[in-house]
């Protein structure tokens, strides 16, 4: 009985673990588009500051280290834009109000948590909260950025194309529950034969 329980959860196991995606997160040496959203910390919720974000980012990577550009909208308002390693303003445009920042990150298949402030004089908001900059980095492998820095240009692209939804690994759950499934069934049953051979 203690055999077939241990073959039972190894099949289940190993089945697991064919049905999960095995994708590299791993961006290669170059520069890439990628996108992202902006979510409260720690949750999968898209924080309310997702709106000051111009997607996609600007990757550069270079030996496994990513330098990230993002353009902050409203840039006047935002006081305070501090991810872990601090950021540095690469150009300002006064006019269309916006600002690109950069800074590094390690790995990007973890949300980077960034502080920020925001004040608007006008309504007297004067708040500083932490968000999460969530890449996705998986889906834009070896997709190159574009070269122009104009805001508007990209802000004006990213609205007339539509982006394809990738496809999900959708069938890790039905695999995961036709095993359990199974195996639970073959328990039974052979609790129900032992019983039975008991009497």
């Amino acid at each position: 009985m203690k055999k077939l329980m241990m073959f039972v959860m190894l099949v289940m196991v190993f089945t697991f673990n064919l049905g999960l995606p095995q994708a590299s997160a791993q961006l290669s040496d170059g520069t890439h588009s990628i996108k992202y959203q902006v979510n409260k910390p720690e949750s999968n919720s898209v924080s309310i500051a997702n709106d000051y974000f111009v997607k996609p980012a600007k990757v550069t990577v270079k030996n496994g280290t990513a330098t990230v550009q993002i353009t902050l909208k409203n840039s006047k308002w935002i006081t305070k834009f501090q991810p872990p390693g601090g950021a540095t303003v690469v150009s300002e445009d006064k006019a269309a109000d916006t600002r690109i920042v950069q800074f590094t990150v390690k790995d990007l298949t973890k949300p980077v948590v960034t502080s920020m402030k925001i004040d608007i004089d006008d309504i007297n908001y004067h708040h500083e909260y932490s968000v999460a900059l969530v890449f996705d980095a998986v889906s834009t492998e070896g997709s190159a950025a574009p070269k122009t820095n104009d805001v508007k240009a990209s802000t004006n692209s990213a609205a007339e194309s539509q982006v394809p939804n990738p496809q999900t690994s959708d069938t890790t759950p039905y695999l995961l529950i036709v095993a359990l499934v199974g195996s639970a069934f073959l328990l039974y049953r052979k609790k129900l034969q032992s019983k039975t051979e008991g009497q």
